[in-house]
């Protein structure tokens, strides 16, 4: 999302206090504005329902939203990296026209495979026709907005895609609110999902905007599912190593079935969730300065030997690139370890104010270090997409995806004193195999990207 880190760095050069705090909020709700925007409508619908909060209605709606999210987000990883490297592609050849059909492309294979799976996957759950319907269409808004998601750097309208998660979200809890009263527990999540349904529809009239019209059916990309299935297998097992940990604990002794096959983990599940938002600086700094200011040196380093320079000038970019990215991440470790240490050392405070037990107190503070762990693995992830690492990626995935089951496993089989060691140290052993991949490709790079070139 380079290309929407661009438009923000623009708000930056204004010089004041106030417009760097308009571009670190814009860049957190677009990097972080679907998990945000859920998280806020949770909460909210919580505070309205007062007590009645802790009943299995509203247990049985939560359980819907997490699950929502954790499977769409698996479901959409076998697209989502395919399509933007075709797109990415087609961009380079200045093939802009396609956007559209990559798009449509999407949309048919997300909603005709994901329709079924969904449908299937709800057929044992003990919950109403009505409630299952809206939980299908949920999952398919949902997914769409993932999708959605993809094209949004090429639009670079930040303020329409803020103000869509906003006015989406409204809607989700005025609408929950409303039908609430009128059909149950099934109106209450028919609600959310109009909003999720106005998020959707808003993105998409960007789109629509933006880009010409295209066919339905852009029969390139399918030929990439094949070229680059190792992209299709990234997209699933780094989105699934991000939730194992959870699902895991949702088949753990010590869980809790709201319905069938609602599972929950009262001690472990509030307090990781918690966790992860306190990492939304670092996808802020992300994409508003690290991405954009690497690819920057990143772009003048290959067109510097595109251009046939000297041997010294391209090594004294790659030095440039290095040096910038080494700056990038030390002020991610300064803002995010900041944020971090205080959410540590606050941590009781924090369990009070949300209403969790004491006993969720050291599972938070571990979760936090653990969530910061895996903000970084992210960013070193998408650098590694950048020098086409591919194979590298699917390691650290891979590693990441066992260690996080495996070691969450055993953190239940030691006791609740252990609950969130293994996606803490799950996320640590895998940034280092990362950073250790990172930093030997950083060093080889001229010669990783000569010895790629066709001997002809």
């Amino acid at each position: 999302m380079a290309g929407i880190g661009f438009e923000l760095r623009r708000i930056l050069r204004r010089g004041s206090y106030f417009s760097e705090l308009t571009a670190y909020l814009y860049s957190a709700l677009i990097s972080s504005g679907p998990w945000l925007m859920s998280v806020l409508c949770l909460s909210v619908l919580a505070l309205y329902r007062g007590p009645a909060a802790a009943e299995t209605p509203h247990e049985i709606f939560r359980s819907t939203i997490i699950y929502t999210y954790a499977f769409s987000l698996i479901f959409i990883g076998a697209v989502q990296l395919v399509s933007t490297r075709y797109l990415a592609d087609r961009y380079y050849l200045g093939e802009e026209k396609v956007t559209m059909g990559v798009f449509y492309t999407c949309a048919l294979l997300v909603l005709g495979v994901g329709a079924p799976l969904a449908a299937a996957g709800y057929q044992g759950f003990a919950l109403t026709p009505l409630y299952k319907g809206c939980a299908v269409v949920l999952f398919l808004l949902v997914s769409m907005i993932w999708l959605s998601m993809i094209f949004l750097s090429a639009i670079k309208d930040y303020k329409s895609i803020v103000l869509a998660f906003a006015s989406g979200s409204a809607v989700s809890v005025a609408a929950a609110i409303w039908l609430d009263r009128v059909f149950g527990p099934a109106g209450h999540l028919a609600g959310y999902t109009a909003g999720q349904a106005v998020i959707f529809f808003w993105l998409l009239s960007r789109l629509l905007t933006e880009f010409p019209p295209a066919g339905l059916l852009d029969k390139g990309l399918f030929s990439y599912y094949k070229k680059y299935w190792d992209l299709v297998a990234v997209g699933v097992l780094y989105n699934l190593g991000i939730w194992v940990d959870k699902m895991v604990f949702w088949s753990a002794p010590d869980s809790r079935l709201i319905v069938p096959w609602f599972k929950t983990h009262d001690l472990y599940e509030a307090p990781v969730f918690i966790a992860y938002l306190t990492i939304v600086p670092t996808m802020a700094i992300f994409l508003l300065k690290t991405e954009t200011r690497f690819y920057e040196h990143y772009r003048s380093y290959y067109d510097k030997i595109m251009q046939k320079r000297s041997f010294r000038d391209i090594l004294a970019e790659k030095a440039r690139m290095i040096g910038m990215l080494k700056e990038s991440v030390r002020e991610i470790f300064i803002v995010q370890g900041s944020v971090t240490v205080l959410c540590v050392v606050f941590a009781p405070q924090i369990v009070d104010a949300v209403s969790l037990s004491p006993l969720q107190t050291p599972i938070l503070r571990i979760s936090l270090v653990g969530a910061f762990l895996q903000g970084l693995l992210s960013v070193a992830v998408i650098i590694l997409f950048y020098f086409d690492l591919r194979k590298k990626v699917l390691l650290v995935s891979l590693v990441f995806l066992t260690l996080n089951w495996l070691l969450s496993t055993l953190s239940i089989a030691l006791g609740p004193s252990f609950y969130g060691y293994g996606y803490c140290y799950a996320c640590l052993l895998s940034l280092g195999l990362a950073v250790q991949i990172l930093s030997h490709s950083l060093d080889n790079l001229e010669f990783l990207t000569f010895a790629k070139q066709p001997m002809s």
